[in-house]
């Protein structure tokens, strides 16, 4: 089930780059976009602790779930700052993005240590 969780974020995080090159190139992102990359966030999350339950990983199991959940927390408060001001500073998407490069990161690692 991790796996599944890890495909699913890169997945999302592939996505996320089809959206920041869309706004790059000034072509509309709308917010069936944006809310399908939160809610397929939202499931690589679910699949991710659901594994963490079953018991399978050490620790660093822990921190990837913490760390998924804060970046979906972020993620989220841009959502809505988006949909308030309908622009979001490109500094937030960047942060945002490499945050989530760094939380993959860690749970390719976790994957690695445990397997």
């Amino acid at each position: 089930m991790q796996f599944l969780a890890l495909l699913v974020f890169v997945m999302v995080a592939f996505f996320g780059l089809y959206l920041v090159k869309r706004r790059k190139n000034n072509k509309k992102v709308n917010r069936f976009m944006i809310g399908s990359h939160g809610v397929a966030g939202c499931i690589g999350l679910l699949l991710l602790f659901m594994g963490q339950l079953r018991g399978y990983w050490s620790d660093w199991g822990w921190i990837s779930v913490g760390l998924f959940s804060l970046l979906l927390i972020f993620g989220f408060l841009v959502f809505g700052k988006w949909f308030k001001q309908r622009k979001t500073p490109s500094l937030i998407i960047a942060i945002h993005g490499v945050f989530a490069t760094t939380c993959i990161g860690v749970l390719t690692y976790s994957l690695i240590m445990v397997n």
